[in-house]
């Protein structure tokens, strides 16, 4: 009967047991494993750390000046002089008004900014326009004049915008540029011009992609919070992406499965329950564990020093103990994040009733053989 004892080892489980998984400080095959027990204060604590980089990379995406709309090479403008009487330079033609005052109006027929970013306007020469604004240009157009023509008023009037402009594509019904315009552009703007998003909001992430940098917002969270509507820039990518978001259950769970969840995310509990929830028959609820390669400077202090891997990143197992009335507040608070692992563990009873049906399986088909008298 002792080989029966060594028969424990081979007993079949669905994954690491609850001991296992607790070995890790001292188990140097699990080396290199950050294991953090979560409580509320815990749960709450990762939330906060999860939403403030979002929160501070939307203040750097926004548009801080939405007004200042400025020009660059491929725009069409039309330029407009009014010349005080008596008026010297502009005279009455066939591009020039006399207006009540008696002040001569000018217009310049439209021209596109070169490739160089200037225009041209008689008498004033090359004007630069490129990361210009209307009135800027405006202005300097009226600086090139002052003195030749009497009293110059000058307006410039964005016709055509071919430079400044927005990448809209995805999952959205026709991909498109949208032009930048005075006031800027917003996400839910720039959405709406290419026909909005085909597959429901709540399945979609919104990526900002600007100079190699990348946000991604969920785009029910933009429609909730006018504060995540920001205004683009021009040059933005914007893309709609309908990519269900994954999580996957294993172990003493009621199913074993791959679960979806919205773009706005979901708690460790919401995630169990779409699991179907523990099996009470062979779950130890207090050893449900999250399986993740999160960012070293999640926690202010980690249980055990853990070198980084080479993509900066530490393997972590977080353990909740649900026998603990307290503990489902952390179930509800913690947020499940893409790719993620949950195990849920056997309760050591069950191994307990393995190893007896091993014995069975053994015993019982023995004594069957020497009864027959098969063996002697």
């Amino acid at each position: 009967m002792a080989s029966l004892a060594g028969c424990a080892g081979f007993l079949p489980h669905d994954g690491p047991t609850a001991g296992a998984i607790s070995d890790v400080a001292s188990n140097q095959k699990l080396s290199g494993i950050q294991l953090v027990n979560v409580n509320y204060a815990v749960a709450r604590h990762i939330k906060q750390q999860l939403d403030a980089p979002r929160a501070a990379m939307l203040k750097a995406f926004a548009n801080p000046h939405p007004d200042a709309y400025t020009l660059g090479p491929g725009d069409v403008v039309e330029v407009y002089i009014w010349e005080a009487p008596p008026a010297m330079l502009f005279t009455p033609a066939i591009t020039a008004t006399t207006v009540p005052s008696g002040a001569i109006m000018t217009s310049i027929p439209q021209q596109m900014v070169g490739t160089d970013g200037n225009i041209v306007i008689p008498f004033a020469g090359m004007i630069p326009c490129d990361g210009k604004t209307p009135n800027q240009i405006a202005a300097e157009v009226r600086q090139h004049l002052m003195g030749l023509a009497h009293d110059p008023q000058v307006v410039v009037k964005l016709v055509n915008n071919h430079a400044q402009s927005i990448s809209v594509v995805g999952n959205v019904k026709q991909s498109r540029q949208v032009p930048m315009i005075p006031g800027g552009v917003t996400i839910l703007q720039a959405l709406a011009a290419a026909g909005g998003v085909v597959h429901p909001v709540s399945k979609i992430t919104l990526q900002i992609a600007r100079d190699g940098n990348v946000l991604q917002l969920p785009l029910m969270d933009v429609i909730r919070n006018p504060m995540d509507n920001i205004s683009l820039r021009a040059g933005d990518v914007l893309t709609a992406l309908y990519r269900p978001l994954h999580v996957t259950a294993m172990g003493a769970t009621m199913q074993a499965k791959e679960i979806d969840f919205e773009a706005t995310g979901i708690s460790l509990a919401q995630a169990l329950a779409r699991s179907g929830g523990l099996n009470t028959n062979q779950a130890d609820a207090r050893a449900v564990y999250v399986f993740r390669f999160e960012s070293p400077t999640l926690l202010p202090h980690w249980p055990e020093p853990v070198k980084p891997l080479p993509d900066g990143k530490i393997p972590v197992v977080f353990r909740f103990d649900l026998s603990n009335p307290a503990t489902f507040f952390a179930a509800q608070t913690f947020p499940i994040q893409n790719h993620d692992l949950i195990f849920v563990a056997t309760a050591p009873s069950q191994d307990f009733s393995k190893f007896l049906n091993l014995i069975v399986q053994i015993v019982y088909p023995f004594q069957t053989l020497n009864a027959l008298g098969v063996i002697k």
